[in-house]
């Protein structure tokens, strides 16, 4: 029995060691890789807000997690899972399609289950494909961010789960070259010589001027703390290192904001009874981060959104309320540049629009992109029974400003 102690406690101090967070400095990006910044968007134009839902038909009794990403046709791709409950075997991930359309002929809000503009969902991945694919047991999915190359091949990188809950999670990736029709095998990312599992994604990631990939992650055993993963492609697979956000215990899900080609912010879920929202930064294009800070924004445990605009404001979304996610609202902060000529940003927040507020519901995960056109495109869990989709141009966001913002 002592002898059983014993190697018990070998074991768990030796997970402990390896999920403690540390930097990893063979893992970074290229040298010279900066942050690729988006193109400007459209002119002169008048602004534009659009919204639609994509349903399951039949209804499917939980729905969650879901992102978006541009096509090079200029039509939109989003993925999320669903099924009876979270962590259920039954759970899969899905996908629809929207083909390119104006803003203006986009989809108005509609709440009886009609929604012409995006197609029906489709299964791309459940445990049983995934078993095939990666050749090893597999309990559920879960997670999963879907985005696309400059060249237009879809990837798709999303969690599985062999037993336990998320801490025993692992992350696989699979890719389409037609736009998401078909889908290659799936083949985990090997990111530890050791356990290597405890790895979840949620956030978009960012482009980087040398071709790789920077994908916001985050760990949950032991205790909570950002990462990120650099990717590469190697054919039909992606080559994925690590390195290490600073980030205490409690906080995860980041979601990081490019603010010019060297410096971003990163916005971090917080775990903990603060029940803010804290932010970090980089100025070497997310080779190391400072420790994270205090916003003036509430956060009850909740996932959050964001994206640069071409003024420079950060435009983010998250749920406005310290105790649970019944309102979901839309925020922005003035970008201004530094002493050095570098872009910062304030941390004087101003509302923009609730979207959603509800007493007793829940308005989930948000995701958001601005595309090639300066559409920022935003999806999120609507009362875990829908994926709800909004459009909305640079000059409709300026123009609920209430106060002027440089």
């Amino acid at each position: 029995m002592e002898d059983l102690t014993r190697r018990t406690m070998l074991v768990s101090a030796a997970a402990a060691m390896w999920c403690w967070p540390r930097p990893e400095r063979g893992a970074l990006p290229a040298a010279g890789s900066l942050f690729r910044m988006p193109a400007a968007p459209v002119a002169n134009e008048a602004p534009a807000f659009a919204s639609s839902f994509i349903d399951h038909d039949p209804a499917l009794a939980y729905v969650h997690c879901p992102s978006i990403c541009a096509r090079p046709d200029g039509g939109l791709a989003c993925a999320w899972y669903a099924g009876s409950r979270e962590g259920g075997r039954d759970v899969a991930v899905w996908l629809a399609e929207l083909a390119p359309l104006p803003i203006a002929q986009s989809t108005s809000v509609n709440r009886d289950g009609e929604h012409p503009a995006w197609g029906a969902p489709q299964r791309i991945v459940d445990r049983h494909t995934a078993m095939r694919d990666l050749d090893r047991y597999v309990d559920k999915v879960g997670n999963s961010v879907l985005f696309a190359m400059p060249d237009g091949q879809l990837w798709l990188v999303y969690v599985t789960i062999a037993v336990g809950g998320w801490s025993g999670s692992s992350l696989n990736a699979c890719c389409s070259y037609d736009g998401g029709t078909t889908w290659s095998q799936s083949h985990r990312l090997t990111l530890s010589p050791f356990f290597n599992i405890s790895e979840l994604v949620r956030a978009a990631p960012v482009l980087l001027d040398s071709g790789e990939i920077g994908l916001p992650v985050y760990h949950e055993c032991i205790g909570k703390f950002p990462e990120m993963l650099w990717l590469r492609r190697d054919g039909e697979r992606l080559v994925a290192t690590k390195s290490r956000m600073a980030g205490g215990r409690s906080m995860l899900q980041p979601a990081v904001v490019p603010l010019d080609g060297d410096h971003a912010v990163a916005y971090l879920r917080n775990h903990s009874k603060a029940r803010r929202l804290f932010v970090q930064r980089t100025a070497d294009a997310g080779k190391t981060w400072s420790p994270p800070t205090v916003t003036g924004l509430a956060n009850p445990d909740a996932s959050v959104a964001a994206v640069r605009l071409s003024t420079g404001h950060v435009l983010i979304v998250f749920n406005n309320s310290r105790s649970d996610r019944h309102n979901l609202s839309v925020a922005i902060a003035e970008g201004s540049p530094g002493p050095d000529g570098s872009a910062v940003f304030s941390n004087d927040w101003q509302q923009v629009a609730t979207l959603d507020n509800e007493t007793n519901e829940n308005f989930a995960y948000p995701y958001m992109i601005q595309d090639a056109a300066g559409c920022v495109h935003l999806v999120y869990s609507w009362k875990m029974k829908r994926i709800r989709h909004i459009a909305m141009n640079e000059a409709w966001i300026l123009s609920q400003v209430r106060k002027p913002m440089t």
